[in-house]
């Protein structure tokens, strides 16, 4: 193709970049070898799948919820009675046996009944046999044992404490799964971004090993001298550190995006070339009003009911209750008497027990809890605060980056335009060496801009669906209300 041909096709394409519709623009499906080996390859559905399921941090949140199951477990205990099975064995000397088939044994009781026969006939039987000569005996017992407490404030303030807790760290999952998902996006781009360092930097590599042979050519045929010739030799090992820092780079990108998935960081990974640019206009009210509900608020929110939950159960401990006790079994001297009707007993109490001093534990534990619920709304409107200064800048800062990347694209068409012109006329010898070197430093300059412009986009928005409170897989225009233009 003659210059003036691939001119007209590069102006083409700039204005075709300057006039692209609104919406999703993809930007490559080639795929991206980050860690050597294997033959599967991800996009980033499947990354953000395989870090939800294996991700470290959320598979702790997961375990801390399961210990709140046991709480409300805990909880519902106190409304609920216990019943125990107890069996023992007993074996002593105890005076209070002495009534049994021991009964008329013994000496030491006397008698006086003013009849002397009487008299001498009792005084010759003892009722009671000296202690020392109670025999040991044995004694079996089984019985039920029930113990009810009844304090349906407690209760009810325990269970909805508990309740909240749940509540509270559901939100405490969703948040942390927004920052994983944040988190695999990040690194999924930023392989990608690595992948296209290593091309530009091979590109550059490239390109300065063909100037330096033309240069060396022009050498030999007197039109360059020997310091063009150094000097093309040391832009080409200047280079090559920098492509072996960006291949460097990329192994390491893939070991994190690995480490975000719970996988080992040197497993194999390999990529889609999957990167989309949204470019819908947010409406900024809307998406402050919706970052006013992401999870981290909504935790202060519930945490303020899971305190007043508590308050109400420590105040419980100072008002009245019922408890209820009782117990059914069996006793006897052998275990074949355990069967007995004979030889069951049964006992059952109910008190109510009024709290007249405590201590001032439960006045105590109540004002720290209500200082606690205060703290807590406090740190909530703060929180809100630096929450909508988040949004506000992220908003501002996804505004200059698409920008700043529509500008990198068109840049880098002129770039490519200016280095190949420089080179023709470097082969004609209209140009010398320095001016065709500025070019290729100015295209390496442009294609790096275009690079990093393409990555901030995409990791700033994946933040801003983070600050909002949504997934950051979730598209832009599937957001209820966020929209310019678009009503609630």
């Amino acid at each position: 193709m003659n210059p003036v041909k691939r001119t007209r096709c590069r102006l083409v394409l700039v204005f075709a970049l300057v006039l692209v519709p609104a919406g999703i623009v993809a930007a490559g499906s080639d795929d991206v070898v980050a860690r050597a080996g294997g033959t599967e390859v991800l996009g980033l559905d499947a990354c953000v799948r395989l870090a939800i399921a294996g991700n470290d941090q959320l598979q702790a949140e997961r375990h801390r919820r399961e210990e709140l199951d046991g709480k409300m477990d805990q909880a519902l205990s106190t409304g609920l009675p216990t019943l125990d099975a107890v069996g023992g064995w007993n074996r002593g000397r105890d005076p209070s046996f002495a009534l049994d088939e021991s009964f008329g044994g013994g000496g030491g009781g006397g008698f006086d009944t003013g009849d002397p026969v009487l008299d001498d006939l009792f005084n010759n039987i003892d009722f009671l046999p000296a202690p020392e000569d109670i025999p040991a005996q044995t004694f079996w017992r089984a019985s039920l044992n029930l113990s009810w407490t009844i304090n349906p404030t407690k209760i009810l303030g325990a269970i909805g404490a508990a309740g909240q807790g749940i509540r509270r760290q559901e939100l405490i999952m969703a948040q942390t799964r927004f920052a994983v998902e944040e988190q695999v996006i990040g690194a999924y781009h930023g392989i990608i971004l690595a992948e296209e360092q290593v091309r530009a930097a091979e590109a550059e590599l490239a390109n300065q090993d063909e100037f330096l042979s033309i240069v060396r050519l022009r050498f030999a045929r007197g039109m360059a001298t020997s310091l063009d010739t150094l000097q093309a030799a040391v832009t080409v090992a200047n280079v090559e550190p920098r492509v072996r820092s960006a291949r460097q780079g990329l192994k390491v990108a893939g070991a994190r995006l690995n480490a975000a998935m719970g996988r080992d960081p040197e497993a194999p990974l390999t990529v889609r070339r999957e990167q989309f640019i949204e470019t819908d206009e947010i409406d900024r009210d809307a998406a402050l009003v919706m970052a006013g509900r992401r999870p981290e608020v909504e935790q202060l929110v519930v945490m303020e009911d899971l305190l007043r939950q508590s308050r109400r159960a420590q105040k419980a401990d100072a008002r009245p209750y019922f408890t209820v006790n009782s117990s059914y079994g069996y006793v006897g001297k052998a275990v074949a008497d355990l069967d007995d009707t004979g030889h069951d007993f049964w006992s059952a109490a109910v008190a109510l027990n009024v709290p007249l001093f405590t201590g001032r534990l439960t006045h105590g534990l109540v004002k720290e809890t209500e200082a606690s619920i205060r703290r807590t709304g406090v740190e909530r409107r703060g929180l809100i605060r630096q929450v909508r200064v988040e949004v506000l800048d992220l908003l501002d800062n996804l505004e200059t980056a698409h920008h700043n990347l529509a500008a990198a694209e068109l840049n880098m068409v002129r770039a490519d335009l200016l280095l190949d012109d420089s080179t023709v006329m470097m082969r004609l010898g209209k140009a010398d060496y320095l001016t065709v070197l500025q070019s290729e430093s100015n295209r390496a300059q442009a294609r790096t801009n275009l690079i990093q412009a393409r990555y901030d986009v995409l990791a700033l928005t994946a933040s801003l669906k983070t600050a909002i409170g949504v997934s950051p897989m979730l598209p832009l225009a599937a957001v209820d209300g966020l929209m310019q233009g678009e009503k609630e």
